[in-house]
């Protein structure tokens, strides 16, 4: 074999090999990019996850709140027997939304006056509606005031059972809806969540909602 054929079969060698390696550096490179983007996908979805977990866990929060009002309400509890702050079909809400009750006066809510059971109960829903707004906590970001920490579109419903069961003073569903981030199974439309702000469009499949069936008792003794 002459010198030169022989440098030309080195060279194809080198050449062949040369090629086999990029080959190998791209599909590594492939792999690495479709892990990373498992990864990054994976973490998106976990943000989500968290938020609406976090959102469960507030709406879980301020039923459980206005759920001890209403068991210490048997003094006021005609107040909250008003059309004005309940009502049996979920069309009375507080919380977000240009039709949601609003009992404050200049965004500030005023305590009801002793032995004013109306008052009193629309003071305790104004307090409520603002913590669905997120009022519990708020930034001020230069001058402009931010409520943070509330479900997006949060709106609190009492809802009254009639007639009220095992003779109470009154039969009462607490409940919170809200927009999830994520399509899902909707609440039924028959129930306290799906009644509560009927009205409201969360989008398809994003309404979430939580509730507590409260019965405050008669305690008066018969003789």
């Amino acid at each position: 074999m002459s010198f030169l054929a022989e440098l030309q079969r080195s060279r194809s060698q080198v050449a062949g090999m040369r090629g086999f390696t990029l080959i190998e550096v791209l599909v590594t490179i492939v792999i690495m990019l479709l892990g990373i983007l498992g990864v990054i996908g994976m973490q998106a979805r976990s943000t989500i996850m968290e938020f609406e977990s976090y959102q469960r866990g507030e709406a879980l929060s301020l039923v459980r709140e206005m759920q001890v009002h209403l068991t210490d309400a048997r003094t006021i509890v005609t107040g909250y027997l008003d059309p004005t702050v309940s009502s049996t079909d979920g069309s009375v809400y507080v919380g977000s939304g240009e039709d949601a009750k609003d009992f404050s006066a200049g965004s500030v809510c005023v305590a009801g006056a002793a032995g004013a059971p109306l008052a009193q109960a629309q003071f305790e829903m104004c307090q409520w509606g603002q913590a669905l707004q997120g009022a519990a906590v708020v930034e001020d970001p230069s001058t402009t005031k931010v409520k943070v920490g509330a479900m997006i579109g949060a709106r609190g419903c009492v809802i009254r059972v009639v007639p009220a069961e095992n003779n109470a003073l009154a039969d009462l569903y607490v409940t919170v809806v809200w927009q999830g981030q994520t399509k899902g199974v909707e609440p039924d439309p028959k129930s306290a969540a799906g009644l509560c702000a009927s009205g409201v469009d969360f989008g398809t499949g994003l309404r979430r909602g939580v509730s507590v069936r409260v019965l405050v008792p008669d305690l008066t003794k018969s003789s």
